[in-house]
């Protein structure tokens, strides 16, 4: 149907748009006391891979809700 194709859109679209975003918050967090010196480029993996499951999840729930939402009308 054409609104699966709508939503299949927009959570693709809101995935490249959120994770930035989310990046940028998990940045906020000082992990460095954490690891060891020097170890700058693990904690931007780290970071990157959380923020990358986060984006997903966040899209995820907010495009389901206006499925529902569609699905009631």
């Amino acid at each position: 149907m054409f609104y699966d194709e709508v939503f299949l859109i927009a959570r693709i679209i809101l995935f490249f748009v959120a994770t930035p975003f989310i990046y940028k918050a998990l940045q906020a967090i000082d992990l460095g006391k954490i690891f060891k010196a020097n170890s700058g480029d693990q904690i931007k993996f780290i970071f990157m891979v959380l923020s990358i499951i986060l984006g997903y999840l966040f899209v995820d729930a907010l495009v389901s809700l206006f499925e529902n939402m569609n699905g009631l009308l």
